[in-house]
């Protein structure tokens, strides 16, 4: 741990009151879709920034720890793909934007997937785990002093990491606040169900699908679990 206790974000993370952790986690969040931003290209379409911001912004305003601040981005990639980083940055490439058909109640499901990953701290015990294990300690340092460029280490392993796979309980219960944030923000919550259906209809074509459906659960499986909560709040 010497590396990490140089960045004092670290370790007001580690050690501080909810308050310093939750700002150590958007200090660290915040650098690091710096980096996110120089290793992509930006999406550069007005229509799915405005999407994204918008239903971004209803989401947030369904989050009851108003400490934390959220903000979606939209990157240029054929691949679907979405990542939340500590802190509240999410990111969604716009194949995704694409593959839920523009369609808000479906793009607020999987924003809301990923803000949950962000509320349980589920991105942040990840940073935390692969620093304790040494994985981050150059990213870290680096940060903290600021050095050099993260953007090497990045492109090595950062993004696999930031892409990787949760366990299947972090997937799960991501799925279930996800789409409880999305009811709660006024959006149909059969837009998460159709977004499966569609999913499991393309089946393996991994061309279309990406590593990011890949890495959660089945849609099958996925679907089967959200849709007696889907019915209890649609009511």
């Amino acid at each position: 741990m010497p590396t990490i206790r140089k960045s004092k974000w670290i370790w007001d993370g580690l050690t501080g009151t909810e308050e310093e952790a939750i700002r150590a986690e958007a200090a660290f969040g915040s650098a690091l879709a710096l980096e996110v931003r120089a290793a992509t290209k930006s999406a550069n379409d007005l229509e799915i920034t405005a999407l994204l911001g918008g239903v971004c912004g209803r989401l947030s305003g369904c989050v009851r720890n108003k400490r934390r601040a959220f903000r979606c981005e939209a990157l240029r990639d054929d691949s679907p793909n979405a990542m939340a980083l500590p802190g509240g940055f999410i990111f969604v490439t716009d194949a995704l934007v694409e593959l839920c058909g523009r369609n808000e109640a479906e793009l607020a499901f999987v924003i809301g997937h990923e803000m949950a990953h962000i509320i349980r701290e589920h991105a942040w015990n990840r940073m935390m785990k692969e620093a304790a294990s040494g994985v981050l300690s150059r990213a870290v340092s680096v940060i903290a002093a600021r050095a050099g460029p993260l953007g090497g280490w990045l492109r090595e392993k950062g993004m696999a990491l930031l892409q990787s796979a949760y366990s299947r309980d972090n997937e799960q219960d991501a799925d279930e606040l996800g789409l409880r944030l999305a009811a709660a923000a006024g959006f149909a919550p059969g837009g998460a169900i159709a977004l499966l259906q569609r999913i499991g209809q393309l089946g393996q074509q991994h061309a279309e699908l990406g590593q990011y459906f890949a890495s959660h659960p089945s849609p099958k499986e996925r679907k089967a679990r959200l849709e007696a909560l889907c019915r209890q709040l649609a009511k």
